[in-house]
């Protein structure tokens, strides 16, 4: 009888774990790799783009000053975005913090990706040399790291879902997937 009932608690038992593992499994994974973000991997990417941002803002300078639009209004207008962008990135920065509060920092953000799109529009039809287009390059691709942690569209990089009214993508609404079904 006793034999009976441990191999009853046995296969139950068994039953339970295979039942458990892919919840275990999921909680030992932590993170979804294709929307979800590492607190640290998005704090270097905004001191990244803080150090980006100030090096192109002084290179676009040096090279606007060795244009033909030097000392025209549009030289000026070029500046004051490239100030606003490095201005709109500090206060990201400082915003942040330890980056565990997206809500804290998400109009920081927003605001960053939208002064990004302004000066992409004044300046990129017109690089004045390839020094900037690497560096902007270079800046580009840790916004992109910004929009997906954040949900952002950012120039049309983050095709496909819905946009509601704070420019946010289908793609954080996801909560069904991370149900661990038995396969």
């Amino acid at each position: 009888m006793t034999k009976r009932h441990t191999q009853k608690f046995s296969i139950l038992a068994a039953a339970a774990l295979s039942l458990c593992l892919p919840a275990m499994a999921a909680a030992q994974w932590g993170r979804y790799p294709d929307n979800r973000y590492d607190e640290r991997y998005l704090r270097d990417s905004v001191n990244r783009l803080d150090r980006l941002s100030k090096s192109f803002e002084r290179d676009l300078d040096r090279a606007l000053d060795h244009s033909r639009v030097d000392g025209t209004q549009r030289e000026d207008r070029i500046n004051a975005e490239a100030h606003d962008f490095r201005r709109a990135v500090g206060n990201l920065k400082s915003r942040l913090g330890n980056g565990r509060d997206l809500n804290r920092s998400a109009d920081e953000a927003r605001r960053v990706l939208q002064e990004a799109d302004q000066l992409d529009r004044i300046v990129r039809p017109r690089w004045f040399d390839a020094r900037l287009g690497t560096e902007w390059s270079q800046i580009q691709q840790e916004l992109r790291i910004i929009s997906n942690a954040y949900g952002f569209r950012y120039n049309n990089i983050n095709r496909g879902g819905r946009d509601d009214g704070y420019q946010r993508n289908d793609r954080n609404n996801d909560s069904w997937r991370r149900i661990p079904f038995p396969r």
